[in-house]
Parts: structure tokens; sequence; C-alpha cells
């Protein structure tokens, strides 16, 4: 992915649900710096199966795309 791509919601992979049932979804870790994932509301991924990467809870994930594709900050 280079700098002038933008993320989708296929970039971000459905996860098992929290406790309370709130879907949430990963992200690897190389397509957002940890000050914008953070600001978001991304927490580090604990998990083995896919890696270093952010879960983000959240019912509509197209939010927090157009978060990430709003700064500069993206890494490619």
């Amino acid at each position: 992915m280079t700098t002038t791509d933008k993320l989708t919601q296929s970039n971000f992979t459905r996860i098992a649900s929290d406790y309370y049932g709130n879907p949430r979804y990963y992200l690897p870790i190389y397509l957002a710096k940890e000050t914008i994932a953070r600001k978001l509301g991304g927490v580090k991924y604990r998990g083995k199966q896919y890696g270093a990467g952010w879960v983000f809870q959240s019912y509509n994930i197209q939010s927090v795309c157009d978060g990430i594709n709003a700064t500069d900050e993206t890494l490619g």
C-alpha cells in the first residue's frame, strides 16, 4: 500500500465481538500510525492469530476509515 492509496473497509478484518457483543475489527499495524489509531479509539491487538495490529470497536467502520484517510500520516 502506498501513501496515495486510501484505506477501505476491506483492509479491516472482522474479529470476535467483545464481551458485550460489540463488533470489533482488526487493522494491520503498518496501515496506520499509533497516534492516529489511538486517537480514533484503536487499541493494540494482543492475540497471536493475525500478528501486530490495531483493534477498533465500531458499528460504523467506514467512519474509522475516513478518519485515517483524512490524515496524511498513513504509512505506505
